[in-house]
């Protein structure tokens, strides 16, 4: 019987040279709906406190004060539900722009109104990032949770009313063309006063489970395309690479931003989706 030899494939290096994207997790599990897609783990039969503590985000924004950074994203889980998000905020709107991954349901006016008081108080910008998969309200709810479009709808407009150009970010669950979707976002805000450009619909591919048709073909890889080539996110358990690969410790690079690892390679299985799409997913796409 012959000796077969192993192929072992060696994945494509990322390094990055300059951060420009920093993303804080303020919670993995707290969130109040429950979206059929999400890739963070779960748990329906309690609450667990696990939001980011308020000193590692001081002593990160501390580390990176001198970086040139395009955003500071805030995601989770739910970022508003952290307890002391005003704060942090605040604190994120001294140093760059600010870029809020919300699914809308905290946002009310009164609290459009507050926001706009803190972005107003800043020389940088606050954006928001409102998740609504459908302008189809049974649909998006369907993959959402009940009521969902209707609170995300009414956030996008009372930011509209406090001018904030407020950015609809649509999980593409159902893959569809993305021309297609963009179309029927149009004509439905076009409806509610809000003309759509290019700038204010971010598409996101679903990311199945089930990524074995993805081929891990890296010849044409593109570094400059993949978001991980400028971007760290910090989490509770440390630093990671990419926001969807938070608590895989293929990813995670350090303890803090001065001591990770400036070298990610592209060998968890998400991975092989950004190169095989060779596009940013979760960084702002005109930043």
């Amino acid at each position: 019987m012959q000796n077969q030899k192993t192929m072992l494939i060696t994945p494509p290096v990322v390094r990055m040279e300059k951060l420009k994207n920093l993303f804080f997790q303020l919670s993995s599990k707290n969130c109040n709906l429950n979206c059929k897609y999400c890739y963070l783990e779960q748990n329906s039969y309690k609450k667990e406190d696990d939001f980011l503590n308020l000193d590692k985000i001081k002593r990160t924004l501390v580390e990176i004060k001198n970086e040139k950074l395009n955003s500071i994203y805030l995601t989770g889980g739910e970022p508003l539900m952290h307890p002391d998000f005003n704060q942090i905020l605040r604190m994120c709107l001294k140093i760059s722009n600010v870029t809020i991954l919300s699914n809308g349901t905290m946002i009310n006016e009164k609290k459009a109104r507050f926001l706009r008081r803190l972005d107003d108080e800043s020389n940088f910008e606050t954006i928001y990032r409102i998740s609504l998969d459908s302008v189809d309200e049974l649909e998006n709810d369907k993959i959402r949770g009940r009521g969902s479009f209707r609170k995300a709808l009414f956030a996008i407009q009372c930011l509209l009313k406090y001018e904030f150009n407020p950015i609809i970010t649509v999980v593409n669950y159902l893959n569809k063309p993305k021309q297609l979707i963009f179309q029927e976002f149009q004509e439905y805000f076009s409806k509610k006063d809000f003309e759509l450009e290019d700038i204010n619909l971010k598409i996101i591919p679903y990311f199945s489970n089930d990524l074995s048709a993805i081929e891990n073909n890296f010849s044409e890889f593109n570094n400059c395309r993949v978001d991980c080539a400028t971007s760290r996110i910090v989490a509770k358990n440390g630093v990671y690479a990419c926001p969807m690969l938070v608590n895989d410790y293929r990813a995670r690079l350090g303890s803090k931003i001065s001591d990770c690892s400036k070298i990610n390679y592209l060998d968890c299985e998400k991975c092989s989706l950004c190169v095989e799409l060779n596009q940013k997913i979760q960084v702002n796409d005109w930043m």
